[in-house]
């Protein structure tokens, strides 16, 4: 049998996407003009955000690391160097790491770290003292020859913010380096540590909030009020970080929105099993949206439409078990 040999190599960019969908209004490509191409683009746009309201998507999952303050409640939610994107929380935890000493050697575009003995590093933080700049965190067996364990490139921070990574499978090293890819390193100070212990944040709805007695009681963090702002969602965390819980970390998956419709020779952020459910709902919208389509046609899509989307809809899970814990202590006390 001749098969092709290839899996997922087909390139389904932008343009395909749109042509596809004016086919089911039954509209040939090249009989759209310019007006009606920039209608598919936004209706796709539109498209492709109304997801968020529809459940999780899986793909659209990303694990950020919240710095904390002494005495500071809000928390901005950033997705990287955007104040826009993230739309909700998921899980949610205060984290605890245990710091490593060692000597270390401070150089205007490094810090090198020597602990004697081999080390495992997990988490690594740097308190800038001026604009952060991206780096590579480097390990080494002799303090000569470097390996790259991972690039950072950090989004933009002022002076006094910490920044935070994660290292996923380092292996222990002897000398752990820090250091910038261009120009100075501007640090106040840098960590390092292992060892994360993690405490589940209980979610509290904004009632439960606003009836705390002292907002400003410090402490170990271990709830929050997530406001879902206009732009970027900001965490209310009670109690507010004390001196010796300011180290710690607020790991969260935050669920963001798919990413926005570039150009036409770019593709759209969703999986392969995606591409016909998005087809169609696209040409649903066309179909309401373009006088020249046969009213007939836009209940016949409405069907495919949703048929197609309950279909992916299905079908976007990990596969893993799932426990039912049943609380019935209301009847048994």
């Amino acid at each position: 049998m001749a098969v092709s040999g290839v899996v997922s190599q087909t390139v389904f960019n932008t343009r395909k996407v749109i042509d596809h969908a004016f086919r089911k209004c039954r509209i040939f490509p090249e009989a759209v003009g310019a007006e009606q191409l920039e209608v598919a683009q936004d209706n796709l746009y539109l498209l492709l955000s109304s997801l968020a309201n529809r459940g999780l998507q899986l793909w659209c999952i990303d694990k950020v690391i919240l710095p904390l303050y002494v005495n500071t409640a809000a928390v901005p939610v950033p997705l990287g160097n955007q104040t826009k994107g993230v739309n909700d929380l998921l899980n949610t935890n205060f984290r605890t790491i245990q710091y490593l000493t060692a000597t270390e050697t401070v150089a205007s575009d490094s810090v090198t770290f020597n602990f004697s003995t081999s080390e495992q590093v997990t988490t690594v933080s740097v308190l800038w003292s001026g604009a952060s700049a991206s780096y590579v965190l480097e390990t080494s067996t002799n303090g000569i020859s470097w390996t790259t364990v991972l690039y950072v490139n950090d989004p933009a921070k002022t002076a006094g913010q910490w920044s935070w990574t994660d290292i996923d499978g380092a292996l222990p090293t002897q000398y752990f380096r820090v250091k910038t890819i261009a120009g100075s390193l501007l640090q106040s100070e840098v960590l390092v540590g292992n060892t994360p212990n993690e405490i589940v944040m209980a979610r509290l709805n904004r009632d439960s909030y606003s009836t705390l007695p002292n907002k400003t009681f410090a402490g170990k963090p271990l709830q929050f009020w997530l406001d879902r702002t206009l732009d970027e969602p900001v965490m209310y965390i009670w109690p507010v970080p004390d001196a010796a819980n300011a180290l710690g970390q607020i790991v969260t998956y935050v669920k963001r929105y798919i990413m926005d419709v570039g150009s036409l020779t770019q593709e759209i952020e969703v999986p392969q099993r995606w591409y016909e459910a998005i087809v169609y709902q696209l040409a649903s919208r066309l179909a309401e949206d373009l006088p020249q389509v046969d009213p007939s046609m836009v209940m016949v899509l409405d069907q495919k439409a949703m048929r197609a989307l309950n279909e992916a809809e299905m079908e976007e899970r990990d596969n893993s078990p799932i426990y039912f814990t049943p609380n019935i202590s209301i009847y048994t006390r």
